[in-house]
């Protein structure tokens, strides 16, 4: 099927020109890498050749085997099972033990996972056997590495930490083969969304591969220490990480590398929010995945397009993208990427509403991957059913799905967002059931993963936060220590001019030079302390609003949560209890009538410290959400006009949050103080800033005391920081207006 003209076709077509010298580059490349390769190839066929059947030839047969394209998969088989057979004939069991790690490692990169685990098991009990420990760690690690695949994250953690510490207690030790190990336990936490110890393991492994002569190595721990930073939100140090990843792989003319890096450079813009900059990358990812035939890079470059596509509201190509994509994917019958590939088409046709062809996808996915033993991947996607059947209300069938998957989560990952989510599911369902015991059981496990997910992003946090403070304390530290050099550069050049204006000049040119001086660092030390105190001073007003979100959350998500239990709790109290005693009656549906308005104040109290709406739709919805709540009140009617304001999403946040306060601040003043029945709202987004104009038809105020109400005070503050400007006028009986500008404050890029 053909990507649709409109939306695609620039990113599978470019300018002639430029589509000319890439492809001739590719070619360069690919040519020269093949003859590199070739090379290699024959050098080693030639000395097979020459040799008769011994030990040194089988070997040699093992390490050609490694080097073949996955097209000649057969003649890689054909020359490890050859080595095997002399092996075995000469009953040499360490030769036996690599033969078998050769044929594991042939299946695992011809994506046969199953099978690669079994030829590993059996290098492993041999090698343990014999007592053969370099053998006994590489089919541990190798190990490691099929259960990460398949989705066994504790059972794969287990066996790292035994092969590293095999391969630690070899001399001498093989740095590369403990940096492959620890690149994979960073993989691996990664996939249980433990960030940190993700990059504490890359970390090492960047250690142990600092030298190495071994470039697809280097280029694979490179690429994985990008993503852990990309995952920290450390996008700048991952986007030149991935650069130099590049810069190595032009050098070695690795092509798979290139592929590798081209994408991952479009996850860390995606991530980052530039999804022009994401899209040019999968770009080029795709061209050159198609030059090479490599239909697996291809689907996963138009999935991740797909994303893009998403994250930006454009829908009309996605159908068309993750369809290409599973076509990619079957051209080499790569069933996992099969799997992913309808896994995410499931996902977003469920989140379209689209039930019927979603559950086609996801279940697809769902086979594939109990197929091919990736269970975890099997039960996000039975997930996935069981929520498409919640919102279709097949509770049954929603049942039957949702347990399945929180059966096969559990003891694997408890750290993850995909479990924390399935309980949010459950509770729902036995919610809408009448089943508030289940229902407060889920709820209850969703906080304390809540709580688990809250303290590591807590950690993450905290980590950025230190990372920046030493980034600004080393940058004002130059800072000053640079002025200073400047000064004393100052006054040796003014020393010396003053030698030769002495003798040219007059005594009070002098004079007049040492008095422009004085002025000048005067000057800079008026102007680093401005600084200062504009940096203190956003500092402090990032702070309160850092530490007013995080109250606002432990409110929103945890005392509403417990809030939530109690009803629960008490619903549950009065189903199983029967009331005899009206009395007993009355006060049980008090208690639950009070218990709500408690959980209302709550919600309110949180909303008021950091708006939700504000956070999760944008300035235009929460302003709508705050005027609506005004309106139902019947107490007050705001007349609402909007100009503009549909996607603030580059302003900054605290720019978006001082307009939102503007408006709050002066509504909450006209209901407490107005006495208004009517009141009109008018916000216009200009080309560089905002108008804000507000009237009532209240009492009005005294301008000439107006100062003295702490409101305005606030609200005069709230426009001066942001460097606006705004008027304030009434009179008594005839209401009052107020009309603040404030210049745009876009995002720091």
């Amino acid at each position: 099927m053909k990507l649709p003209q409109s939306k695609i076709s620039s990113i599978f077509v470019s300018n002639f020109t430029v589509w000319l010298k890439t492809l001739l580059y590719l070619i360069a490349i690919s040519f020269s890498f093949h003859c590199l390769g070739q090379t290699k190839l024959d050098s080693i066929s030639q000395e097979i050749n020459d040799l008769k059947a011994s030990s040194a030839k089988a070997q040699l047969q093992l390490k050609r085997a490694l080097l073949y394209d996955k097209k000649d998969r057969e003649k890689a088989f054909k020359d490890a099972e050859e080595a095997l057979s002399y092996f075995k004939s000469k009953a040499d069991k360490e030769g036996e033990v690599d033969s078998y790690i050769v044929i594991g490692n042939i299946n695992f990169h011809n994506r046969n996972p199953k099978e690669a685990a079994r030829f590993d098991s059996l290098a492993f009990d041999l090698a343990e056997k014999i007592s053969y420990k370099k053998g006994s760690a590489t089919a541990l690690g190798n190990l490691a590495r099929e259960f990460i695949i398949t989705g066994n994250f504790s059972k794969a953690e287990d066996l790292l930490i035994s092969a590293i510490e095999k391969e630690q207690s070899l001399r001498p030790q093989d740095r590369d083969r403990l940096a492959e190990l620890y690149n994979r336990k960073s993989i691996l936490n990664a996939n249980r969304g433990d960030y940190l110890r993700s990059l504490e393991a890359i970390e090492k492994a960047m250690d142990f591969a600092n030298g190495s002569s071994n470039n697809i190595l280097l280029s694979n721990v490179y690429i994985n220490y990008a993503n852990a930073l990309s995952r920290l939100t450390r996008f700048d140090e991952a986007v030149k990480m991935h650069f130099k990843v590049i810069r190595l792989n032009e050098k070695t003319n690795n092509e798979i590398g290139l592929l590798k890096a081209y994408n991952n450079l479009g996850i860390a813009f995606k991530n980052a929010g530039e999804y022009d900059k994401a899209l040019e990358y999968y770009t080029k990812s795709f061209q050159l995945g198609k030059s090479l035939k490599d239909y697996k890079s291809m689907g996963l470059t138009v999935v991740n397009m797909a994303t893009v596509y998403s994250a930006k509201k454009e829908y009309s190509a996605l159908d068309t993208l993750y369809i290409q994509g599973i076509k990619y994917f079957e051209e080499i019958s790569d069933l996992g990427g099969i799997a992913f590939a309808n896994h995410n088409y499931g996902n977003s046709l469920v989140i379209r509403k689209n039930y019927v062809e979603a559950d086609k996808h996801l279940q697809i996915a769902y086979t594939l991957r109990k197929q091919i033993g990736a269970d975890l991947g099997a039960a996000s996607s039975q997930a996935i059913l069981g929520r498409s059947a919640l919102e279709q209300n097949k509770y049954k069938e929603a049942e039957l799905n949702l347990l399945a998957a929180e059966a096969a989560f559990h003891g694997k990952s408890r750290e993850n967002n995909t479990l924390k989510e399935l309980y949010g599911l459950l509770k729902d369902l036995y919610n809408q059931k009448g089943n508030y015991k289940k229902a407060l059981q889920y709820q209850t496990q969703e906080l304390e993963l809540e709580r688990t997910l809250f303290t590591e992003n807590e950690k993450v946090n905290t980590l950025k936060t230190e990372t920046a403070y030493l980034l600004e304390k080393r940058d004002m530290a130059m800072a000053l220590q640079n002025k200073k050099q400047q000064l004393v550069r100052d006054r040796m050049v003014f020393g010396g001019g003053s030698v030769v204006l002495i003798l040219l000049l007059i005594s009070l040119s002098l004079w007049q030079r040492r008095k422009q001086l004085k002025e000048r660092h005067q000057a800079q030390i008026i102007n680093l302390d401005q600084q200062h105190l504009i940096t203190l001073t956003r500092s402090l007003k990032n702070a309160e609003q850092e530490e007013r979100k995080k109250i606002a959350h432990k409110l929103h998500d945890e005392t509403g949560s417990m809030l939530s239990i109690a009803l629960l709790n008490l619903k549950q109290f009065q189903q199983d209890v029967p009331t005899i005693n009206t009395k007993a009656a009355q006060k049980l549906n008090t208690t639950q009538k009070l218990l709500s308005d408690i959980s209302e104040n709550v919600r309110g109290i949180s909303h008021t410290l950091m708006p939700i709406a504000l956070e999760k739709y944008g300035l235009r919805p929460a302003i709508h959400e705050m005027v609506t709540a005004v309106n139902t009140s019947e107490k007050l009617k705001i007349e609402e006009v909007f100009e503009g304001l549909e996607d603030t999403s580059n302003w900054s946040e605290e720019f978006n949050l001082t307009v939102y306060r503007i408006v709050q601040e002066v509504v909450n003043n006209i209901i407490k103080h107005a006495q208004a029945s009517h009141v009109l709202l008018q916000i216009v987004e200009l080309e560089d800033s905002v108008t804000i104009y507000i009237e009532d038809n209240g009492k009005g105020i005294d301008t000439a005391t107006g100062d003295n109400y702490s409101g305005l005070r606030m609200l005069k503050s709230n426009v001066e920081y942001l460097n606006g400007t705004v008027e304030i006028n009434g009179a008594d009986n005839k209401g009052t207006f107020i009309l603040a500008e404030l210049p745009i404050e876009k995002k720091i890029k």
